[in-house]
This record gives C-alpha cells, sequence and structure tokens, in this order.
C-alpha cells in the first residue's frame, strides 16, 4: 500500500477514536460518521489523475466531460431554473455520449444533486462531478484586494466553500438567498466527487492588487496545505484549500484532490508577443501550493484555454513555429507542472457572429457550424491528450441565453438576455444542447419549403411577389413567393423599419412607404445581405463617430440621405505585438452578409449557419433580432437614435414595418407594419446539436 495512503487511513481511524471519546466525555461536536471512511474516489499520482475501480485500486484515466451550467432560457443563473428533470435528462444524454466528468461552477440546487444521485444508482457507469468552489464577483471588482478589510471576499469565500462541502455530502439546510442556492440537501454524491476547483477566472488587477497590498504575506502553513516561494495570492488561495481540505476531514473524514481555478491570462508562463499587458502581467502558480503529508489526495492544474484567447495563441512566435499554438501552448504549460493538468475549459460556439479569431487555425470565436463544432472540439481534445494533459472538459453542455460578448453587449437590454435567443453573440452559444424557440418545433424551418406557412401569415403582395412573416425568440422569418421568380437572376429589395422617425425613403430610385433603417437585398446564393440606414449604422458610430478607427461614410450624419451600409461587427482593435513591433490592422466580420443553405437539422445538407435557403419560386429567410436593432425583441425594444442619445439607449417599437419589390421596379414599395405579443418567458424545446452526434462516435471510439 502506498505510504501515503497508509498515513491518510490511520489518520482517518485516529480522528474517528477521538470523535468517539469526546461524545464519551459529553465533549465537542458530534461525530461525523460511525464508519470508517471510503477510500477516495479519485487520487493524483504524480502526474496521473487516478479513479478508483471497484477493486478499490486506482488507475490513471484520462478525464472527458462537459461543463454544466446553471442557466436554461427566462432565467438567471441565480435563479437556478432547471428542474430535477432536466437534469435527469440531460445525464443521460452525458452518459450517452460516452464521457464519465460533470462539471458545476458553483454550489447547485437540492435538485442538481438529487438528479445525480438517482442517476448513479442506477447506472451502468456514473458521471463523476467534479465540484467548483466559486467566489463572489462583484466583491472581486469593488476591492481588486482578496484581503481587503472589511470587504468580507476570505469570509464569504470560505462560508460557501463549508456550504458547497455540505452539499454534496447530503448533509445542508441552506437558506435561499437572491442569486445563491438553498434548501434542503439530503443526497450524498461524495462518492462520485472526484475533485473540487476552487475559484474563478481571476482578473490580473485581482492578482496584482492584492500582491501589491500584502507584499509582506508570502508563505502559509496549515495542517493540509503550504507555499513554496509564493506570492501572496497564492497565499490567500493557499487559504482556500485548507479551508476546503479541512473542514470536509474535520466533518466527514473525507478528501479529494484540490484545483485552483486558473486561465491563460494568469498562467505560469511568460508571452513576449502578447498585445494587451494585462495578459500577461502577473501569475498565479499552483506549483507553490503544495499538500502536506496529511493531505493525500494532491493537487491538479486545472485551466480554462480556449484556441483563439488570448491574443498570444495567434501571435506569439514560438507558439506559431510549430504551425499549432494551441497544442504548442498546452505542451509548454503540462511541462511547467509536475501535477496533472486537466483543461477544465475548452469550446467553440455555435454562433452567427463572432468575436475573436485564431488567425494560425481559424478557429474563432463563433461562426462555426453545428458540424464544424463537433470536428474541432475533437481535433481540441487530441491536442489535449497529445500535450500530456490528464483530462479535457468541454464548455459547455448547454446554451444560455443570459451570457453576453464583447462586441455586441452594448447592443442588448443587459436585465432581458434570458428572455430572447441572440445567435450574433458567440457567449450565448457554446452548448452541445441548444434551446430552439418554440414548444415543440421552431415556427419556421428554413429549408426552401412553404409547407409551414399558412394564409394568415401573408403580410404584403406587389410586383407579383408575396411577402409572408412570422416571428420567435430568435429571428424574423420571411416567406417569399412569386410566380415568375428567378431566384439565381433577379434581385428584390425588402425594406424593413423598426424605428419612427429615421430611416431611408428611397434607394437607387426605389421609393419604401416607410422610411428604412434595413434593407434587405436578394440577389441568388452569394450575393445576398442586409444593409442598414448609414445614420442608422452601429458600427460606424461606434469605432468612426466614437473612436476614429475608421473614416466617416456618407449619409452617416445625416437622417434620410438614400445610403446603406454593410454590417459588421467588431473582431479586434489594432494590436501592437510588442516582440515584432507590429502593429494588427482593425478585423471586422460583415455579419449583415447573408449564408446559403439548408436549416433543417432532419436535412442530410445540414447547415446551422445558414440564413436562406430557396425552392424554385420560394425563398425562406431567418433574420436575428440583433441584425435588426432589437435589444429587446421580447420587448419591442429597439435602438434609439444614438447619435441624438449619445450612446445605446432602448426605444419603443410597435414592430416591424416592411414590404417588397423588385429593385428595377419604380413603383414605391408599400410596407405594413408586422407585430407580434410581448412575453416574459420564451417558449423552447431542447435539440441536440449535430456536434453532439459527432462526439458520441469519437468518444465511443468509433473515429479518430
Amino acid at each position: 500500500m502506498n505510504e501515503k495512503r497508509k498515513k491518510y487511513l490511520q489518520q482517518c481511524t485516529m480522528a474517528m477514536l477521538s470523535a468517539f471519546l469526546l461524545l464519551l466525555s459529553g465533549c465537542g461536536s458530534a461525530a461525523p460518521t460511525e464508519e470508517l471512511p471510503e477510500t477516495p474516489v479519485a487520487m493524483v499520482q504524480g502526474k496521473d489523475f487516478c479513479l478508483r475501480g471497484s477493486d478499490g485500486s486506482y488507475t490513471p484515466t484520462f478525464l472527458n466531460g462537459v461543463n454544466i451550467g446553471a442557466s436554461k432560457p427566462g432565467y438567471f443563473p441565480g435563479e437556478f431554473g432547471i428542474t430535477e428533470d432536466d437534469y435527469l435528462r440531460w445525464f443521460q444524454q452525458i452518459s450517452d455520449m460516452h464521457v464519465q466528468v460533470i462539471r458545476v461552477y458553483v454550489g447547485q440546487m437540492p435538485a442538481f444533486y438529487d438528479a445525480l444521485e438517482k442517476f448513479n444508482r442506477r447506472a451502468e457507469q456514473p458521471l463523476y462531478l467534479m465540484q467548483g468552489l466559486y467566489m463572489n464577483e462583484d466583491a472581486i471588482a469593488q476591492y481588486n484586494d482578496a484581503f481587503a478589510a472589511d470587504s468580507g471576499i476570505q469570509e464569504s469565500f470560505y462560508a460557501d466553500i463549508c456550504k458547497t462541502v455540505d452539499m454534496i455530502h447530503g448533509n445542508a439546510e441552506i437558506e435561499k438567498q437572491p442569486g445563491n442556492a438553498g434548501g434542503v440537501y439530503k443526497a450524498d454524491v461524495s462518492q462520485w466527487t472526484v475533485g473540487w476547483i476552487l475559484g474563478v477566472e481571476w482578473s490580473a488587477d485581482f492578482v496584482q492588487g492584492t500582491n501589491d497590498a500584502h507584499a509582506d504575506q508570502k508563505s502559509f502553513a496549515g495542517d493540509y496545505v503550504q507555499t513554496v516561494d509564493a506570492s501572496p495570492f497564492e497565499v490567500f488561495l493557499a487559504g482556500a484549500a485548507e479551508e476546503a481540505i479541512s473542514y470536509e476531514m474535520s466533518q466527514y473524514q473525507q478528501q479529494r484532490p484540490v484545483a485552483l481555478s486558473n486561465w491563460c491570462t494568469t498562467d505560469p508562463l511568460t508571452h513576449p508577443n502578447e498585445p494587451d499587458k494585462m495578459e500577461d502581467a502577473v501569475s498565479v502558480d499552483t506549483e507553490h501550493i503544495q499538500g502536506t503529508d496529511a493531505f493525500t489526495t494532491g493537487f491538479f492544474a486545472s485551466y480554462h484555454v480556449y484556441p483563439y484567447y488570448p491574443d498570444f495563441l495567434s501571435y506569439d512566435t514560438k507558439y506559431q513555429a510549430e504551425g499549432n499554438p494551441y497544442l504548442a501552448y498546452l505542451q509548454e504549460l503540462n511541462s511547467h507542472h509536475t501535477m496533472p493538468l486537466i483543461v477544465s475549459e475548452y469550446g467553440i460556439p455555435t454562433s452567427r457572429g463572432s468575436a475573436h479569431r485564431n488567425a494560425v487555425t481559424g478557429m474563432s470565436q463563433g461562426q462555426a457550424s453545428e458540424a464544424q463544432q463537433g470536428q474541432w472540439l475533437i481535433e481540441l481534445n487530441q491536442d489535449i491528450r497529445k500535450a500530456g494533459c490528464a483530462g479535457g472538459l468541454i464548455f459547455a453542455w448547454q446554451d444560455e441565453w443570459f451570457k453576453r460578448t464583447w462586441n455586441s453587449m452594448d447592443y442588448e437590454a443587459p436585465d432581458r438576455r434570458p428572455f430572447w435567443y441572440n445567435v450574433e453573440s458567440p457567449e450565448e452559444c457554446f452548448g452541445l444542447l441548444t434551446f430552439e424557440a418554440g414548444k415543440k418545433k421552431t415556427a419556421v424551418t428554413v429549408d426552401g419549403n412553404a409547407g409551414e406557412w399558412s394564409k394568415k401569415d401573408l403580410l404584403t403582395e406587389q410586383d407579383g411577389l408575396r411577402l409572408s412573416v412570422k416571428s420567435d425568440a430568435a429571428y424574423l422569418y420571411l416567406l417569399i413567393e412569386g410566380d415568375d421568380y428567378d431566384f439565381a437572376a433577379d434581385t428584390l429589395n425588402v425594406p424593413l423599419s423598426v424605428l419612427e422617425g429615421q430611416g431611408n425613403t428611397q434607394y437607387q430610385g426605389q421609393q419604401f412607404a416607410d422610411g428604412a433603417d434595413f434593407l434587405l437585398r436578394l440577389h441568388g446564393a452569394q450575393d445576398s445581405a442586409l444593409l442598414v440606414d448609414a445614420y442608422y449604422d452601429v458600427f460606424q458610430y461606434d469605432y468612426a463617430e466614437r473612436n476614429e478607427y475608421y473614416p466617416l461614410l456618407p449619409g452617416q450624419l445625416e437622417k434620410n440621405s438614400g445610403q446603406f451600409h454593410s454590417i459588421y461587427l467588431a473582431m479586434n482593435k489594432p494590436l501592437y505585438l510588442p516582440e515584432t513591433d507590429e502593429t494588427t490592422a482593425f478585423e471586422r466580420l460583415e455579419t449583415g452578409k447573408l449564408h446559403y443553405g439548408n436549416a433543417n437539422p432532419n436535412s442530410a445538407d445540414y447547415d446551422s449557419l445558414a440564413d436562406f435557403c430557396a425552392t424554385g419560386n420560394v425563398v425562406e429567410v431567418r433574420l436575428p433580432w440583433m441584425l435588426l436593432g432589437f435589444m429587446d425583441p421580447s420587448q419591442k425594444q429597439v435602438l434609439g437614435d444614438f447619435h441624438v442619445l449619445g450612446g445605446f439607449q432602448a426605444a419603443a417599437t410597435e414592430g416591424v414595418c416592411l414590404g417588397i419589390g423588385r429593385a428595377d421596379s419604380r413603383t414605391a414599395i408599400e410596407m405594413p407594419l408586422y407585430s407580434w405579443e410581448t412575453w416574459d418567458m420564451p417558449q423552447v424545446h431542447e435539440r441536440l446539436k449535430q456536434s453532439y452526434f459527432i462526439l458520441q462516435k469519437y468518444f465511443a471510439g468509433e473515429t479518430n
């Protein structure tokens, strides 16, 4: 038997004996357990993460898994809207994907642990839990000092740690507080909990602020945790780890491996060509935090690593030289550590929009189809394995509507994000499970088939063309039909008005009955796009008027100029690369350009990124709400006149006025109003993405 293991069992026996003697004498707290504790479910041995088998032996195991968020549509994460039935269904689907680990970031509602216990007791192969011990990020942003007096940061963190330990042991009754889990916890899932991950993605300011304010605080020595050459912030983390281990030992006589949450921004490596100084300003190194002989299960390293952020993954010369920056980075990171390294987040979003690009591999934060997501996740998983890491946890199981992305969040109503699906925002679209609008099916499947439409959907007829309209929590849908319409040859104009008192009343000699804030130009599969009135161009306002990255364009400062612009999203501002002494150009994405394809998930040629599809004289189009200036379609809120308001504020609208005409017609296009009922709880149904089934085969060993 391993000597550390033998010592651990001896310590547990002595602890039990001591507790028993205390009870006999009428002193001390209640005995934690009546029986000798089980051997740990997991243990670190060298660079291996090992799981206990049925015979009690430990086997090195590469951990494949997924991260599960705390939210579903209609709920912020602090509202914990996921039910026990939801979890049971998801656990089965995750298990069917042939992965063995789920990770959560915070202590969950009892429904989560109840479901996990129920599932595992009847499952042939259990799902193991990697439990996060979360830290209040509001306090972090306020103080930038982990030890700040009167901040309550350390005290709150320790209290949450203890509560979460009790939760997984099914031994807690916690009053429900806004934003925090609570209730009666009776399900003991400790036998399947393989590790703790403490903390969050640390901001460099928080780490540096702590280090600067407490420069003399460089060591920690506890019963289970000690430091070597530690920074003050690492001392803070060592104390938190001590709290987790010591509390679980005192109450339950159990240990399990512990990690300290980390990411590329605060990794222990140097990145000389990183353009953002704060992305390489300070390090958090788990190697400086070690277990004493009393801590037998061991530390492991946990990192969130994505292929497109930070920018050094695109521009660091030593990684570029390898041709695969992601693999090269992981190899260097893993070689730094003497303990197992688990990539606890890696992912690719299936959003229509994008926010970061890997300049070497093209693996971007967004604009991946579901099929591409699946294939890229396989490649990333293979890189994680090649680098010698001990596991990889996909981010994420489900899409999360409440999330925000840096290049689009200013154009949304922040308190209404969970109530509609913004496919322009990558952060909402990381899941292998998506939530489609509609109780049982989407309002429209964009595949060029008009079978889902009826006469009541017809809005207007003009120039021998018929325009029908529908909508849901994700899109505005259009059906265009014409008896003599040639999709490949003809050009059609669809003007759309969302905000009264502005917009173009004509374009290239064609008149519109209302001021058009947007113009949909349809001309075949490769040359179709949604354009925006120059005055209502958010990108130009943000990056030409306010920040001068681009020149002003004709019509930008005047209403009804007759000018329409292509629609763009910012990808990267100019970056100075210090090692190579270069400055990159501003990167932008033409998000208004329409992507042709079949958006029917049941079709052999399914393309999840498809915006429109044609069959004969029928065209179906889906337009994301944000692309049409909506800050919140659920309450009919659009971007107000930002030139007058001096920024992005919501304005009420009655709906969308729109019509249709041929581009060469000189008949004014009528634009009747399309409206809808507002909502506070979206109607949705679940669908496993194409990527799920691709990964299912991979994890089953059916594909390489």
